[in-house]
């Protein structure tokens, strides 16, 4: 299901139609946009069917590995070997379809060795070959990676667009603007309760000890895509109290934070805010320690 983002299918399409397509896309925006489900559309109007991400020999999809070892599950980056892979796809010649196609998700998960293979890749295009890149952080990206493609910007999708499929008021305050995420709480229902243990979980941490919270470290650590779905959720708590103390209630996401009003200084939220973008930002680094950096970010508050 693709809810917004019109305009940018309808350029898509017109590219295709126009014959005028780039031979490399960087779709660009925040997380839960649908970044993923629109570049599978591109790519089925490119073939001419659904791919879902379904094996096809004209089709290459690139995404971080997830992993276990030792009881401690993390998500790769993006290394040579997958670089590699997507130069040997496109060096072939199509099979069924039109075009050789490679998806890469979370492109700036890729190492710098991988970024200057694909460079190169990018820098020898062929006609026959369309990449698609997506991130929600292109700042980390090599400019020259940046520069050789069509940049696709995603923004937030409009709270009435959000409201033509999706009818639940509190599904569309917590999406706030982020069509992927609100899709997740209408088909996965436990989500939303998730959530909802997790922040009722930040409260009472933040009543707590440091024993009390390092111990609950220590259990989240050991799960680093699940430790960061939690900052994202820490993140817009914070960001709640932040608007609350700037008298803009009306664009807080959750309903029960107005007990916690004035408990920080506006410059104090905005400490706490950056510090947990930046471990979110360490533990996407498979080779940081993990429990240590959350247990840093303990500290903050």
């Amino acid at each position: 299901m693709i809810i917004g983002h019109q305009r940018i299918l309808d350029f898509l399409k017109k590219s295709i139609e126009n014959k005028r397509l780039s031979h490399a896309y960087l779709f660009a925006g925040p997380a839960h946009l649908g970044k993923k489900t629109v570049a599978l559309k591109f790519i089925e109007m490119l073939n001419g069917q659904e791919i879902n991400n379904a094996i096809h020999p004209d089709v290459l999809i690139i995404e971080p590995e997830q992993i276990e070892k030792d009881g401690i599950k993390k998500e790769m980056e993006i290394g040579i070997a997958q670089a590699r892979k997507i130069q040997h796809q496109i060096s072939l010649s199509p099979y069924q379809s039109l075009y050789k196609i490679v998806l890469i998700d979370q492109i700036d998960r890729m190492t710098n060795q991988a970024s200057n293979c694909l460079l190169k890749t990018l820098e020898e295009p062929s006609g026959q070959a369309v990449l698609i890149l997506i991130t929600t952080n292109p700042q980390l990206l090599l400019p020259t990676i940046v520069s050789r493609c069509q940049l696709v910007k995603f923004l937030p999708v409009a709270k009435e667009e959000i409201e033509k499929k999706i009818k639940d008021p509190k599904i569309i305050r917590l999406a706030n603007g982020r069509p992927g995420l609100a899709i997740n709480y209408l088909e996965n229902p436990e989500s939303l309760e998730n959530q909802n243990k997790i922040i009722n979980q930040l409260e009472k941490l933040l009543k707590s000890g440091l024993n009390e919270r390092y111990e609950y470290i220590e259990e989240i650590a050991k799960d680093t895509l699940q430790a960061r779905q939690i900052l994202n959720y820490w993140l817009f708590w914070f960001r709640d109290l932040l608007l609350l103390g700037a008298d803009c209630s009306k664009l807080t996401l959750y309903q029960n934070t107005e007990k916690y009003n004035n408990c920080y200084s506006l410059h104090r939220l905005k400490d706490i805010i950056k510090a947990i973008k930046r471990t979110d930002w360490l533990l996407s680094n498979p080779s940081i320690n993990a429990r240590l950096a959350l247990e840093v970010l303990m500290l903050e508050f």
